[in-house]
């Protein structure tokens, strides 16, 4: 973790110590600590990932500025400083999504906005709302879809002809089609809450957003010609009409459709969009579309624009901190490239550009920029020229990557070195230095500490980790191309054990990167990759990691999976039933009252009794419409509380994916542990084989030395014999006296032997016993250290066990709130059948009225 990134992780786990002293007394200091932490933290930049879901404390961080966010409506300082920090959180894809699905922010977010007034707040809100409904998944039957709704219609109708784009009016729209897009639950409140015919003509000069939302509403009277020709000219005016206003948000849109175009190709629709890209309209457009991109450039990048740009965000603090337009700009750029490949007038404008022009226009964030310059180059490999080029701008690229935590920038200058090494078929020297820099920057602290498994985080998340895996496809592609300094080098990084885990878990991440797992496929094909190794890892964390499921969530304009999608916990919809039988129940109590209270007025009850029946009824009916409120009140207490649960649910799971990761360190040293021991088991059988060969020699022996010390003794014996009868004989004859001398020097020799034979006896009896003792130590020695790991396994399977058992609570807790619910909904079905009860002696009672007035008319008569 960089400093940059620790310094506001501190200031984050600063704010959750305050803000529970703040919510306990709301003091003006807490208050000032907790303001002075938000602020710290939108201060950050949006691409050091500061706000990473799979952190606990930022978990811990989201739910507290939940609950802060909704209790702090009236402070206005707290209010907007958590507003600041969500427009920088709102930049991170996968932390924008959590916001929606897993921390619920779109209803406190929508509450906000209808509790503004000044046209600033408004704005600010809106952007905000337009990036958090933007691809995400909501159901329309929550209670305050409806009532964002009417509040967007509100805004549209009455800031829509105040000029040509108001851009209140254009966000709030924008928010509509985010909803409404391939959801019928949300268009269908739409519909019902506005009068289609007219929302469409107030709409009508809203260009692109318009056409997405007649095409939603199937509204195609209001369009001239609904075809792929029409919408790709709309596009083209939006991004005009965008650059003039300065206003980026609608840029999203217009890339969404020209990357749906894109898909268009490989189905049945593609004939029609290659002739609309071939149309000379098109041709026209992007031609000023080009003009209109560096006459935007050109004016940004003017000493008076820069100054006035500052003042005017001095002056103005209602948008997000980060201008997108630059960022839009270069997505729809490679989106025209991939779109038109061969296009040469396309190719010669963005060479005249220049790579280093593009870099610098991409001013603070130059990631959209390099994976543009990546495009181009990977459709037009044989331009050595483009390429060289591309090349010069590394060192700088380096230079800024070198400066900040900027991951997108250090994915896209990765991929940018692989095209640019593939096109120029060579790596010379100064792309060697630059490459050289990036590996140190990436694996030097891998490298330096390769022999101690705990000095790598291995709780990485998934940003970090998409760094190291392009990098290591990025040195893949080099050491094919340059083997005599790269191949040393990756041959290196793969022996480590921290990148084996980081491939095994980019393998089996389940990542929606198709680029990424192809990339990873081809670094598996490498000669010396540790396939053992990194099956091994797999393995490990396919038995201890879980593997949490992806989120299906839409993206507008984009195409529909037709795989099995994933089920995601939903926001609480059990209510939708209750709803839809309180709102008819509430329209037929208002037509009753209505017409009875005509009735009384036009003095058609003129009967004193009558009258009285029908204001008895009245009381009832308000009364039944008043315990709805009540009800529709429980309801939404019990949002809340469900709400509750799911942030508290998804802090224990954030806690168990915690003690997990933590666990992993161990259980690769256990696997390590384990592999020495088996070394050493091997090695302790065959030192008892060697023990036992020694033995059986030792036995051979000893059986050898017996029979000789047996046969010694019987020569002895004979001896004896022969010196007596020598001593007896030696007068008489001298040979015997020879032969006496013969027999004793072959008796010391004998002697002789059996003493060398004794002493090798005794030193092979030391050894072996040496060896036994030196045996018994170890195996003791390795005994303990096995029993210490099993202690330290069973603590943390106790740990897991123990959040299990609160997360069954948890849900005995969801299981009571179903069955209140239940409850409830027999009680609705109960006062329904008494309102119908009711209605029925209306019906009575107005039919003998019409018989008094028949009777009436007839006495007249």
């Amino acid at each position: 973790m960089s400093p940059g990134r620790s310094s506001e992780m501190s200031f984050m786990v600063e704010f959750n110590s305050h803000i529970q002293s703040y919510f306990i007394t709301s003091t003006y200091g807490n208050e000032t600590l907790v303001n002075r932490c938000l602020e710290q933290l939108a201060a950050s930049a949006p691409e050091s990932r500061t706000f990473d879901v799979s952190v606990y404390e930022c978990n811990v961080f989201f739910i507290n500025l939940h609950k802060l966010l909704s209790h702090s409506m009236k402070k206005s300082n707290l209010l907007w400083s958590v507003v600041a920090v969500l427009e920088v959180a709102v930049y991170d894809d996968g932390t924008r999504l959590a916001l929606v699905d897993k921390f619920r922010f779109l209803p406190v977010i929508s509450l906000l906005l209808l509790e503004v007034h000044t046209p600033d707040q408004q704005k600010r809100v809106l952007s905000l709302l337009h990036h958090l409904s933007y691809g995400a998944t909501i159901d329309g039957q929550e209670m305050f879809i409806e009532r964002l709704m009417q509040k967007l219609l509100n805004l549209i109708e009455q800031n829509h002809q105040k000029q040509e784009r108001c851009e209140l009016a254009q966000l709030a729209l924008s928010v509509l089609v985010n909803l409404c897009y391939r959801d019928l639950s949300t268009t269908f409140v739409l519909t019902r809450n506005t009068n289609i015919s007219g929302f469409c003509k107030q709409i009508k000069k809203f260009g692109l957003l318009a056409c997405k939302m007649y095409i939603i509403l199937e509204q195609n009277d209001y369009i001239k010609e609904i075809d792929l020709h029409y919408l790709l000219r709309m596009s083209f005016e939006e991004v005009r009409l965008s650059l003039a206003s300065k206003n980026s948000f609608s840029l999203r849109h217009v890339v969404d459709f020209l990357r749906y175009v894109r898909t268009l190709g490989d189905t049945r629709e593609g004939e029609p969009a290659k002739a609309a890209l071939a149309d000379e309209y098109f041709q026209r457009d992007l031609k000023e579309f080009l003009a209109e991109i560096e006459k935007y450039w050109e004016n940004r990048g003017t000493p008076e624009s820069e100054t006035e740009g500052r003042k005017k965000k001095a002056k103005q603090k209602v948008e997000l901190r980060k201008d997108r337009t630059s960022d839009g700009l270069f997505e729809i750029l490679e989106c025209i490239v991939l779109l038109k490949p061969d296009d040469q007038e396309l190719y010669r404008k963005i060479c005249e550009f220049g790579p280093l022009r593009l870099i610098n226009n991409a001013r603070d964030d130059c990631s959209k920029a390099v994976d543009l310059l990546r495009t181009v180059l990977e459709k037009n490999p044989k331009d050595a020229t483009f390429a060289g080029e591309c090349k010069a701008i590394l060192a700088t690229l380096m230079a800024t990557i070198t400066n900040n935590d900027d991951e997108r920038l250090a994915v896209a200058f990765a991929r940018l070195l692989t095209t640019i090494g593939k096109a120029l078929n060579e790596i010379d020297d100064p792309m060697n230095v630059v490459a050289e820099q990036f590996y140190q920057r990436l694996f030097a602290s891998v490298l330096n500490h390769s022999r101690d498994c705990a000095t790598f985080d291995y709780t990485l998340a998934d940003g970090p980790m998409r760094v190291y895996l392009w990098a290591l496809h990025t040195f893949t592609e080099l050491a094919n191309l340059c083997p005599t300094y790269w191949y040393a080098k990756l041959t290196n990084l793969f022996k480590q054990k921290p990148i084996q885990f980081l491939i095994a878990k980019g393998l089996t991440a389940g990542s929606s990167d198709i680029e990424l797992l192809e990339a990873l496929l081809q670094v598996t094909a490498s000669a010396d990759f540790p396939k053992q190794d990194v099956a091994r890892m797999i393995d490990m964390l396919k038995c201890n990691v879980p593997v949490t499921g992806g989120h299906n969530h839409r993206s507008p304009l984009a195409p529909l999976s037709n795989g099995g999608a994933e089920h995601n916990i939903q926001p609480p919809t059990g209510y939708t039933f209750i709803r839809a039988l309180s709102r008819d129940l509430q329209e037929r109590i208002d037509q009753a009252v209505v017409q009875m209270q005509d009735a009384k007025a036009a003095g058609l009850i003129n009967d004193v009794e009558k009258s009285e029946l029908v204001e008895f009824y009245t009381y009832k009916i308000n009364m039944q419409t008043n315990l709805m409120n009540d009800l529709r009140t429980s309801l939404e207490s019990t949002t809340a509380q469900i709400t509750t649960l799911m942030h508290q649910n998804q802090l224990l799971m954030a806690e168990i994916d915690k003690n997990q990761k933590k666990s992993l360190p161990l259980l690769l040293k256990e696997s390590a542990l384990e592999n020495e021991n088996r070394l050493l088991e091997c090695e302790l059988v065959q030192m008892k084989s060697a023990a036992a060969t020694y033995d059986k020699k030792t036995s051979q022996m000893k059986q050898e030395l017996a029979e000789y010390i047996k046969k010694c003794g019987e020569k002895s014996q004979k001896c004896a014999a022969m010196v007596k009868e020598i001593e007896h004989l030696r007068t008489r004859d001298d040979n015997y006296e020879k032969e006496n001398k013969r027999l004793q020097q072959e008796l010391a020799t004998m002697t002789k032997n059996r003493d060398d034979a004794r002493k090798l006896l005794k030193l092979g009896e030391e050894d072996r016993q040496k060896l036994t003792e030196q045996r018994d130590a170890e195996r003791k020695q390795f005994e303990c250290k096995i029993r210490e790991r099993e202690r330290d396994i069973s603590k943390r399977n106790d740990l897991v066990q123990q959040l299990e058992q609160t997360l069954v609570q948890r849900d005995s807790t969801i299981e009571t709130l179903e069955a209140d619910a239940t409850n409830m909904r027999e009680k609705l079905k109960k006062h329904e059948n008494r309102i119908a009860q009711v209605e029925a002696e209306l019906e009575e009672n107005q039919k003998i009225q019409q018989a008094i007035y028949s009777l009436m008319n007839k006495n007249k008569k």
